[in-house]
């Protein structure tokens, strides 16, 4: 019995049950109903028939308590049940990643690529049919597809905004010219943003809840005239929800160090002869980087910093610097209590975001967890992957 078998009646608990699972990776039944406040024989139906339908079953018991007793058996996901797939898009290259339900990567890839706001739905829908065919080894069905790129990407109504990488300030409207040609929902949503996801995500356990992320790459060549070959971005997270701000733009930079005639985001843009042979001028950048978190860590009492991209090959350098101006904006004695994390996860970060971001929204909406179902199985037309879109926004 599939998920869309399910009861309606039960459908709420039943998506407040599956995502309980998911947040937790294992949990009992009796820790279910305790949680969530649920009768336990409800909490018994619901899992029996998630059980059925294959993407929960039983693991390993847990000790027993100190006044012994029989010991509660662990419900968690079915991590092959299915696979999604993340994708960063960059001008010159991109990368792919596909990832189980537990966040295992199962297949990545980057490859060099030409891409413009000019043929961008052409490689885009070439992606998105030649991955998944060729990832017919994995064994279980695509649920579904993030896509992560440099931009304003208003990634409730599928619509890229404006992206100085693809060198264009003209919409264009993703869901239209891309989403609806597949059978499995496909989300597009800006790189930082993307990578903020991926650490909601993965890192569920710990219920992340105000935090930056810092994403930033060294591309191989200009992103336009002027504004060098840096781009740099935020993903920022209140409340354990990703920031998009009232036009989509959150994230967004330009550093207070940049006179009027610069247009590139930072003082220094662009590294001409590499990272390695131009050490002054990357401390030089990260310090400008460094000096802005440190005013945003601290006028929004951030808990954690995570940086990715190609700023992660510079650890040593990064950590003591940020370190430092994060304390150095404080006015009182006593230290900032702020993380410093890395992604670990270097040119990976944007598509194995992207998939997390994908698994968010399909574990927040039942519905769109039945609709990616079905459309891996039967196929799902236009209208059905414009409705999940639509569901998946009012869920995120």
């Amino acid at each position: 019995m599939m998920i869309t078998e399910i009861r309606k009646p039960r459908m709420v608990n039943t998506s407040r049950i599956l995502r309980a699972i998911w947040t937790s990776r294992r949990i009992s039944r009796i820790r279910l109903a305790r949680e969530l406040g649920l009768n336990k024989s409800t909490v018994t139906t619901i899992v029996s028939e998630l059980m059925e339908s294959g993407i929960v079953h039983e693991t390993d018991e847990i000790s027993a308590g100190p006044s012994g007793g029989r010991r509660p058996v662990q419900i968690e996901l079915r991590r092959r049940f299915g696979y999604v797939l993340g994708l960063e898009i960059r001008a010159e290259s991109y990368t792919a990643a596909a990832v189980d339900l537990g966040g295992d990567i199962l297949f990545s890839r980057t490859e060099d690529i030409d891409c413009s706001a000019e043929n961008f739905a052409d490689v885009m829908n070439d992606l998105l049919r030649r991955i998944p065919d060729e990832l017919n080894w994995i064994g279980t069905p695509l649920l579904g597809a993030g896509v992560g790129l440099s931009g304003i990407v208003d990634s409730g109504r599928g619509v890229i905004i404006g992206s100085i990488p693809l060198r264009t300030a003209e919409a264009i409207d993703f869901a239209r010219d891309i989403g609806e040609n597949f059978s499995f929902p496909v989300y597009v949503e800006n790189d930082a943003n993307a990578c903020a996801w991926g650490e909601l995500t993965f890192h569920r356990t710990k219920r992340l809840r105000n935090f930056i992320f810092t994403l930033v790459e060294f591309h191989k060549r200009r992103l336009q005239a002027g504004r060098g070959n840096t781009s740099l971005g935020f993903g920022i997270v209140f409340g354990g929800k990703v920031y998009q701000g009232g036009t989509n733009s959150a994230g967004e930079f330009k550093s207070l160090f940049c006179g009027a005639e610069d247009r590139g985001q930072c003082r220094v843009s662009y590294l001409e002869n590499g990272m390695e042979k131009e050490p002054d001028k990357l401390r030089e950048l990260i310090e400008e980087i460094a000096g802005h978190l440190g005013l945003f860590v601290n006028t929004f009492n951030l808990e954690q910093v995570f940086l990715g991209g190609d700023i992660e090959g510079h650890r040593e350098e990064v950590t003591p610097i940020l370190r430092e101006a994060i304390n150095a904006n404080w006015v009182y004695d006593e230290p900032v209590q702020c993380d410093i994390r890395f992604s670990s996860l270097g040119d990976k970060s944007v598509a194995y975001g992207a998939a997390g971001m994908l698994l968010e929204r399909l574990f927040m909406d039942p519905d769109a967890m039945e609709f990616a179902l079905q459309g891996s199985r039967d196929g799902m037309g236009a209208a059905d992957s414009k409705r999940l879109l639509e569901r998946g926004i009012k869920a995120s």
